[in-house]
């Protein structure tokens, strides 16, 4: 899969039946885009998911909407949490762009 950060692409390694994150973490130049957002997901970032891939995915839940909106900033039609993408063939190819979250809450 393709994966875009500020204007550079990166070819990212998934293995099916992992999350987004998960290949996202082990990526030396993307690291830093997947913080840890919480104990229980680990690493996330928000992510945008063109149409032709989002319609391989299962629509959100109320309750990943929530979190996505919780960290997400401005989440649209495209926005998932790289942690709620779990890699299936159907998504070979997969190109994304991370985009931007809320900083990590120090509290």
């Amino acid at each position: 899969m393709s994966v875009m950060r500020e204007g550079t692409r990166y070819a990212v390694e998934g293995k099916v039946g992992e999350t987004l994150a998960k290949a996202l973490s082990r990526h030396p130049a993307l690291v830093t885009a997947v913080p840890v957002t919480s104990i229980v997901r680990g690493p996330d970032a928000h992510v945008l998911i063109p149409d032709e891939h989002l319609a391989k995915m299962p629509e959100l839940e109320y309750l990943e909407r929530t979190q996505l909106e919780d960290v997400g900033i401005d989440p649209g039609a495209n926005s998932r949490l790289a942690s709620q993408c779990m890699l299936t063939p159907e998504l070979d190819g997969l190109v994304v762009s991370i985009a931007e979250m809320y900083p990590e809450n120090p509290m």
